[in-house]
């Protein structure tokens, strides 16, 4: 595990929504991953008060993700269990980059997904920023959501490009980050743009070998990949974001307030850092299993 870079221990940070195993076929591994356990567990790592909350399933893959947290002593306060298989997705890594060849879409968090109640509601306001995503299956709960929070960031991924997602879910965003390495700076600085102008704080768009851009509403603001040595890039863009947002909250960072380039840039910088380190471990932050059988206890 990667000692804490900087120290964010006053900041409690919330993780919500999807969890799963990353099952590597070639090596007949599994990691624990998921774009929201990843944000608590790299919180964790960056020294943040974090915790994580969302839906296991009763396999072996849920029992591993759950060992795992506890070990890293992640707190899943609220969080749900169900009878079932909890989320996994095979991949293959060739050449340091991964391949997704299949995914059973979240499993139980998919078929039972998580509905804050009143007393979640409460948790959920205790917390400097809340994470979630497009797999997290929280969309409809988006403006409770909202409300809870102090700051609420999403994750569209690649998903941005295939559904009707930017227009429905940015007005309720303070940060919202889109995955488009595929589109092109160009069509990406578009979306920022469109985001927000729906009402977004403010909006970045990763773009692999080219870095990641972000916009506030009065500029672009850009940073390079750091230089490192590729092991898995695996959990990277998530690495990226979450120390990103770390060091804007520690800057001072509150709903309506601007955030001044100069802000923005320095944030991004550290993002890039911490997405070079986790390059260099395997699967999103380690803690490998062996593939089992996903038998439900």
């Amino acid at each position: 595990m990667i000692a804490p870079a900087t120290a964010f221990g006053e900041f409690k940070v919330l993780g919500l929504g999807d969890n799963v195993v990353d099952r590597y076929l070639n090596t007949g591994k599994m990691y624990p991953g998921g774009n929201a356990l990843n944000f608590a567990v790299y919180s964790k790592m960056l020294g943040a008060d974090s915790a994580y909350l969302g839906t296991f399933g009763t396999d072996v893959a849920a029992r591993h993700v759950q060992a795992t947290l506890e070990a890293l002593g992640v707190p899943t306060l609220h969080s749900r269990v169900v009878d079932g298989e909890n989320g996994h997705a095979d991949v293959r890594v060739v050449d340091g980059d991964r391949e997704f060849v299949f995914s059973n879409k979240g499993g139980v968090a998919r078929q039972s997904p998580f509905t804050p109640g009143r007393d979640d509601v409460g948790y959920l306001s205790s917390f400097a920023l809340i994470h979630t995503s497009c797999y997290s299956h929280l969309n409809p709960h988006l403006a409770t959501l909202h409300a809870a929070s102090r700051l609420l960031s999403y994750d569209f991924s690649y998903r941005w490009q295939v559904d009707n997602l930017i227009a429905p879910i940015t007005p309720y965003l303070d940060f919202a980050a889109l995955s488009a390495s595929d589109v092109g700076r160009d069509r990406a600085m578009a979306v920022l743009r469109e985001a927000i102008g729906l009402g977004c704080g403010l909006a970045l768009a990763t773009l692999g070998a080219e870095g990641a851009v972000a916009y506030n509403g009065e500029d672009f603001i850009s940073v390079a990949p750091k230089p490192t040595e590729v092991v898995d890039t695996l959990g990277a863009g998530d690495a990226f974001i979450t120390a990103m947002l770390l060091n804007l909250i520690a800057s001072g960072w509150t709903r309506g307030r601007p955030l001044t380039s100069e802000t923005i840039q320095a944030a991004m910088e550290k993002g890039s850092e911490f997405a070079a380190e986790i390059c260099r471990i395997e699967g999103a932050f380690g803690y490998p299993a062996p593939i089992q059988p996903q038998a439900v206890a």
